[in-house]
């Protein structure tokens, strides 16, 4: 038989569109449900990383509470009990008018030992550093141009110390062009680039005269000069501490109420009316004039932060009331407490062929050393590494320098304007607060020895979050005190390092 052909034609060849098309549905629909879980992913540790920020913000703050109350209880009892407890040297020195009432700050205090605390799984460490123990920047700016010039050669001289022996060491040409610049910057505020903001302690008749509300405001002026280096602290290439300008330099020691500011300018006029003698300083040279003619112009944050408080200049009592010795009232604002000020201000107070730096050498080892007058506790306390806490010496007044030696072959001259220039007692205080929370495996145990918790801290992968606060310690009676916020919170690009009096024992790299 014939077979006819179909009048139907053979499908085609299937050739898998359908199976392709389905594959890439498929690879779309993978990447899209990977860019869910990597968005919400992200989105729930940035959720986390902000509730654990505010969790450390909250425990800095309860930080600061405790630090507030620590150093107000720290200057009552202290007031309290020299008061009560003068007699002997003590009571020969008041007498003798060498040093007035009030508490004395050392590096013996509590508030001046790093602390170590956790809360709520947040690790926190305090450290507190005095400005008063710092060189103010604003003495260049006295109206007695030959004060003028030794407050613009110890600025130099402090920042060529800072940071020597280390590979950011500041040569002494470098140094003085950066004074100068500072300089400059204050005394011509109204033509500098940086804008002048209105402050109380503004003075009509000098308007070209405007104070810095932080050491950082000269980075303006040039980024070469003033590197932003400058004022962080970091471990350079050696493993050696470089310390930012601010641990040797501030604006804020010199500071004082508005209503105090007039009270002293009406005495002051007063005195000189009565008796044009009653400013001497013992030498037979009245001290230096201000420049705002009301104390030294402390740190505006006693009126620009909204405290209520006038920061039209020094009262006097930082310096006058506090220093002295008995040879003459310090400069408000100028005087350094010789308890806690570190080597590289000491050294830059006086040039070298006025008093050899051998002299503040010995000043440092006396103050290292053990005082034999303690007795031994048989539980004694423990610093932050776990380590037992030597009781050492310090000077309860600025007379106790007779004790240094060295002092007795020192001109009177010499001695006079060293005891003008250093005290015993700190107003105001910078406290860093660095809270830690690990990500990871990263933990630092308590009581470690020191080098591993330092290299943990400086290889710290979990958040770490750093801020500063500046308080004026005020004494408001007798024996009272309270704490007056200049700079209530300043978040910190780096973790402040502790400045040591030996700083080699800092190497841990």
């Amino acid at each position: 038989m014939k077979l006819c052909p179909s009048p139907r034609q053979a499908p085609p060849a299937r050739r898998g569109a359908a199976l392709i098309l389905s594959f890439m549905v498929l690879l779309v629909l993978i990447l899209i449900l990977a860019q869910i879980k990597y968005s919400t992913d992200v989105t729930s540790r940035v959720g986390r990383n902000e509730e654990t920020l505010v969790a450390m913000d909250a425990a800095i703050e309860s930080a600061f509470l405790q630090v507030f109350e620590d150093l107000a209880n720290d200057a009552e009892s202290d007031s309290g009990g020299a008061s009560e407890g003068l007699g002997g040297e003590g009571q020969a020195s008041a007498e003798a008018g060498q040093e007035s009432s009030g508490p004395t700050d050392s590096k013996e205090d509590d508030w001046s030992r790093p602390q170590r605390t956790e809360i709520n799984e947040i690790q926190l460490r305090i450290l507190i550093q005095d400005e008063d123990s710092k060189y103010n920047v604003l003495s260049v700016l006295t109206r007695d141009e030959d004060e003028a010039d030794k407050a613009l050669d110890r600025l130099a001289r402090v920042i060529e110390w800072a940071r020597k022996g280390t590979q950011h060491e500041i040569d002494g040409t470098t140094a003085r062009r950066m004074a100068t610049a500072m300089r400059d910057f204050m005394l011509r505020r109204a033509s500098q680039a940086l804008p002048k903001p209105a402050l109380l302690s503004d003075d009509e008749e000098e308007e070209d005269i405007g104070l810095p509300m932080t050491l950082r405001e000269v980075v303006a002026l040039d980024p070469e000069l003033f590197p932003a280096d400058l004022f962080r602290d970091f471990v350079d290439e050696d493993g050696d501490v470089v310390h930012s300008l601010g641990s040797f330099l501030t604006v804020w020691s010199s500071v004082g109420t508005a209503e105090e500011a007039a009270q002293q300018a009406q005495a002051a006029g007063e005195g000189v009316e009565d008796d044009p003698g009653s400013a001497d300083d013992g030498e037979g040279e009245p001290p230096p004039e201000d420049p705002l003619g009301s104390g030294q112009g402390g740190e505006e944050g006693t009126g620009g932060e909204g405290t209520g408080e006038g920061g039209s200049g020094g009262t006097g009592q930082e310096g006058g009331g506090q220093g002295g010795g008995g040879q003459g009232a310090a400069p408000p604002g100028w005087a350094i407490n010789l308890n806690t000020a570190p080597g590289a201000v000491l050294h830059a107070l006086l040039e070298s062929r006025d008093l050899p730096y051998r002299f503040w050498d010995d000043l440092i080892l006396y103050r290292n050393e053990k005082d034999d007058t303690v007795e031994e506790n048989d539980d004694p306390p423990l610093d932050e590494y776990g380590r037992e806490i030597v009781v050492k010496q310090y000077f309860r007044a600025v007379g106790d320098l007779a004790n240094v030696d060295g002092w007795e072959g020192l001109e009177p001259i010499v001695q006079a304007e060293l005891t003008g220039l250093l005290k015993v007692q700190s107003g105001v205080f910078s406290i860093f607060v660095t809270a830690r929370k690990p990500t990871g495996e990263e933990r630092i145990e308590s009581f470690s020895r020191q080098e591993d918790i330092e290299r943990e801290e400086a290889d710290w992968q979990g958040l770490v979050r750093t801020v500063r606060a500046v308080v004026w310690r005020r004494e408001t009676g007798e024996g009272e005190f309270e704490i007056v916020p200049l700079l209530r919170w300043e978040v910190l690009d780096y973790t402040p390092w502790e400045v040591l009096d030996f700083p080699d024992d800092r190497r841990f790299r």
